[in-house]
């Protein structure tokens, strides 16, 4: 991968989770659901990730900044609607 960090996010919770998924997420730094992390892209978290890969979401930084930008948009002001009859 050409990218240097991963904006790594927390989507699952960790209720039930066995202890070695559970220090897996602590050593990446994720404590509840929604954590974000901004992790360097080398072989060591990589394998961390695959650990845990159902229960997290990976992103380049390009990435991660265009679904935020396209859910600006979304979120954006709109015209007025506005009904004659």
């Amino acid at each position: 991968m050409s990218t240097t960090h991963l904006l790594v996010t927390l989507r699952r919770g960790t209720a039930g989770k066995p202890k070695t998924v559970l220090s897996t997420l602590a050593s990446l730094g994720l404590r509840r659901t929604r954590d974000a992390r901004l992790l360097p892209n080398d072989e060591g978290v990589r394998g961390k990730l695959n650990q845990v890969k159902h229960l997290v979401r990976v992103e380049t930084l390009e990435d991660a900044e265009k679904r935020l930008a396209e859910a600006e948009t979304k979120r954006a002001a709109r015209e007025p609607l506005t009904v004659t009859h």
